[in-house]
């Protein structure tokens, strides 16, 4: 799949193949999950954005082990039904890579070469897309890091509903090795939106990782939120002032300062590793003003 997402340089028909291509996941999943060595016991009922719902099979005591919500279901042997509101999760694909990330790792085993038979660990759909963004080989790409950002601050929302803390454990475990491998100035708004995600379902608190005066997941944040959609820009609202007030105050620091005046010099000779940087915080700083002249504009000519 990220082979096919690479080939296609159309980011809307990209986005088009990643659809299919999770659909195809959770059909998998159905299908998978009505095999007769697995018990059915319990129903995910999603919603999506246009209405469709989709009912998503699973077993009660695989996803008791981890989860307190699924512990606290009334006992009974009846098959029981979820149905997970549209503020927690609008997509079964969500669903099914929480259930993948509860469910043990099963042992195939396959034909190989010459007639003999090999064991292996099955790796979940999650586990190998994790799998090739951490890949070394293929380097750095950014639609895959886009995809696993996306489903890690999904996943993490609905985890923090089932109250399954050692998923949102292991979300944070990953998250930590893929930002590692984002270069500056390649940060997206879904590596935000997954970083956030997590700050606000973690029971520790990581809100200031990262979030200090002249870093680069600072630096890079104005420019990322203003490409975010009001849905998107939304979701982060309690992480926007922070964020902000940390990029404005670490602007001063890489503006140079006349040692006699005190003051900001534009207009004298600066080497281009001070004024580049310079110029960039500049910018940054004049999209933040613009954004936040166009809100108050917008708030005057709202209802009085």
């Amino acid at each position: 799949m990220a082979a096919a997402l690479q080939r296609d340089q159309d980011p809307a028909n990209g986005w088009q193949l990643l659809q299919t291509y999770e659909s195809q996941r959770v059909d998998d999943w159905i299908k998978w999950h009505s095999e007769p060595q697995f018990k059915t016991d319990l129903w995910f009922l999603v919603t999506d954005e246009n209405g469709k719902e989709t009912r998503v099979p699973a077993c009660r005591t695989v996803l008791s082990i981890n989860s307190v919500f699924i512990q606290n279901l009334p006992a009974g042997d009846e098959e029981i039904e979820v149905k997970i509101d549209r503020t927690i999760c609008t997509d079964a694909i969500t669903v099914v890579y929480f259930l993948w990330l509860n469910y043990p790792c099963f042992t195939k085993k396959v034909d190989a070469s010459k007639g003999q038979i090999v064991e292996f660990i099955a790796h979940s759909p999650f586990d190998g897309l994790v799998d090739e963004v951490l890949d070394e080989t293929i380097g750095y790409d950014e639609r895959q890091m886009a995809e696993l950002c996306l489903a890690i601050a999904k996943i993490a929302k609905l985890a923090d509903f089932m109250c399954a803390a050692g998923t949102i454990e292991r979300l944070v475990e990953i998250f930590e090795k893929i930002f590692s491998l984002v270069p500056d100035g390649k940060k997206t708004k879904y590596l935000y939106m997954a970083s956030f995600a997590l700050d606000d379902v973690d029971s520790r608190d990581r809100r200031t990782t990262g979030v200090r005066p002249g870093s680069s997941f600072v630096e890079e944040f104005p420019a990322c939120f203003l490409s975010m959609n009001e849905a998107e820009q939304e979701r982060i609202a309690g992480h926007v002032v922070p964020m902000f007030d940390a990029f404005l105050k670490g602007c001063p620091r890489q503006l140079p300062r006349n040692t006699h005046t005190g003051h900001y010099d534009t207009h004298v000779n600066i080497p281009d590793n001070v004024r580049r940087p310079a110029e960039r915080s500049l910018s940054r700083l004049a999209d933040i003003t613009t954004f936040l002249l166009d809100f108050y504009e917008k708030a005057r000519s709202g209802p009085a």
